[in-house]
């Protein structure tokens, strides 16, 4: 990884305030992987991030970490090394998958709030139907507490509540890429045909 260390002499520019703003962004994006745009208090955060992007790539550069973005979702996302990358169990990459798919799908649908949500109800049925399989209810709510920490969904609500709003936040796209979603998919249908296929195949930042 190059990396342009000059860069990390723009610290020295900012002011207090900001200064208190860069160490918001690096602890953000070091315990929830993920800054967005249009979040309760996040628009400050994620101003501040994009007019200071330079520094930011260097200095989490300087770690081996990269940073990707995404200004049209409104998502900048930590991208460090295998190492550092939290695995996640069969149950949770398939969860993530179904998050991702129904998080494409209302997207497209024309809407007054800043980010699609389904119910829970929605979401344990589409499980169901790209899966094959129901997901109990006590993982459903680990999972959703889970992904609710690494800032991929939210809910306005108890998670074990049918009715309760699910919101599905633009990092759900750049936690699965296209290519992602199709290889977790055929390995899906794979097991759909009796050939055991989905290990731990998903990948998120690790929190610590």
């Amino acid at each position: 990884m190059n990396v342009d260390t000059s860069d990390l002499a723009l610290i020295g520019e900012l002011t207090d305030a900001e200064t208190d703003l860069f160490r918001l962004a690096a602890q953000t994006l070091l315990s929830r992987s993920f800054i967005l745009r249009g979040t309760d208090k996040g628009d400050t955060l994620w101003d501040f991030s994009i007019r200071n992007i330079r520094l930011l790539d260097a200095w989490f550069a300087c770690a081996g970490v990269q940073l990707k973005r995404d200004e049209m979702l409104g998502v900048i996302a930590l991208r460090p090394g295998p190492s550092m990358r939290a695995r996640l169990g069969k149950e949770e990459t398939c969860a993530l998958l179904v998050a991702r798919l129904l998080f494409e799908e209302k997207r497209a649908e024309l809407s007054l709030s800043r980010f699609p949500s389904i119910r829970v109800f929605d979401f344990v049925q589409r499980y169901r139907a790209v899966i094959g399989s129901d997901l109990k209810k006590t993982r459903l709510v680990d999972i959703l507490r889970s992904f609710g920490r690494w800032h991929l969904v939210d809910t306005d609500g108890e998670a074990a509540d049918p009715e309760t709003a699910v919101i599905l936040y633009p990092s759900l796209a750049l936690a699965l890429d296209q290519n992602a979603v199709d290889e977790i998919l055929a390995a899906v249908e794979k097991e759909r045909q009796g050939e055991p296929a989905i290990e731990d195949a998903g990948q998120l930042e690790d929190e610590e």
